[in-house]
């Protein structure tokens, strides 16, 4: 009964058959989950309209928030690939591991056995004898040392 209606409706919001089709579709499971909640002092049609505005409105959202993590991950692989010649990023590599042989002994020993071995903590726990806390405690000093040193470094 409402179906066709909805449709059009949901079409001169969107202006995509597909999605206007998936929104209706979505209305109508909505309504037939909530069926014993719905009250009949109110409006059916009212209650469906609103629903597909709310729906085109919840997708509308979620493809703007999406757009946006789409276009950051875009402008990231542009930098990356302007900046990306060979030299740089040999250089950038050269610097890290100079400041990874930097660290104190215990928490160059815990983060090699980590990032470089593929560890996980409670395997290098057991490997080192030292509580999980302790790894996690070497693995959070490495980062701040080398997210420090290689602050200095950026340009």
């Amino acid at each position: 009964m409402y179906g066709d209606k909805l449709f059009a409706y949901s079409l001169s919001l969107c202006s995509d058959h597909e999605v206007s089709s998936e929104i209706v579709q979505q209305v109508f499971v909505n309504v037939f989950e909530r069926k014993d909640k719905l009250s009949s002092k109110y409006s059916l049609k009212s209650y469906l309209y609103r629903s597909t505005f709310n729906k085109f409105i919840d997708l509308y959202r979620k493809k703007k928030s999406m757009t946006m993590l789409h276009e950051q991950y875009y402008l990231m692989l542009d930098q990356f690939a302007i900046r990306s010649d060979d030299n740089y990023l040999k250089d950038r590599l050269e610097i890290l591991n100079r400041e990874i042989d930097k660290l104190p002994n215990k928490t160059k020993e815990v983060f090699y056995l980590s990032k470089k071995r593929g560890f996980s903590n409670i395997e290098i726990s057991e490997l080192l004898d030292i509580s999980v806390k302790t790894v996690e405690g070497h693995m959070t000093k490495a980062f701040k040392l080398l997210r420090t040193q290689v602050k200095k470094f950026k340009t």
